[in-house]
């Protein structure tokens, strides 16, 4: 999957108001937040891009961004997890190695099949 198959839904920027530069600061300067993620020393700055939206005027929300990053990052977990008990047990040699390694792979297959399906990619 390629990032340019990712969809979001941007809404208008709270934090600048849309327009892509922070006036939240005193006197219509920019805020302390925007400064620092700006990496600038100093307290007093008017014109920055906002911290929020990165100077676009809009942003996503970061629940919607929470929900399209959370199952991947639980993929990722699940088959690393996996892939370290066959290697632990083999290592060990446990006497479970045969159990473990018969509900591995199915699920390791299917978490790996759900990702790189072509289906997947077309539909979503």
């Amino acid at each position: 999957m390629t990032m340019h198959d990712i969809k979001s839904n941007l809404y208008p920027c709270a934090h600048c108001g849309g327009g892509g530069t922070c006036r939240n600061g005193e006197q219509q300067q920019s805020c302390a937040v925007c400064i620092q993620e700006n990496e600038l020393k100093g307290k007093s700055f008017a014109g920055l891009p906002c911290a929020v939206c990165g100077g676009i005027g809009q942003a996503e929300p970061k629940t919607e961004r929470i929900n399209k990053r959370i199952p991947a990052l639980v993929g990722l977990l699940v088959i690393f997890t996996l892939l370290l008990s066959v290697l632990l047990c083999g290592i060990l040699q446990s006497r479970y190695f045969n159990e473990i390694l018969a509900f591995s792979g199915p699920l390791i297959g299917s978490v790996l099949t759900y990702y790189y399906s072509s289906q997947r990619r077309t539909t979503s």
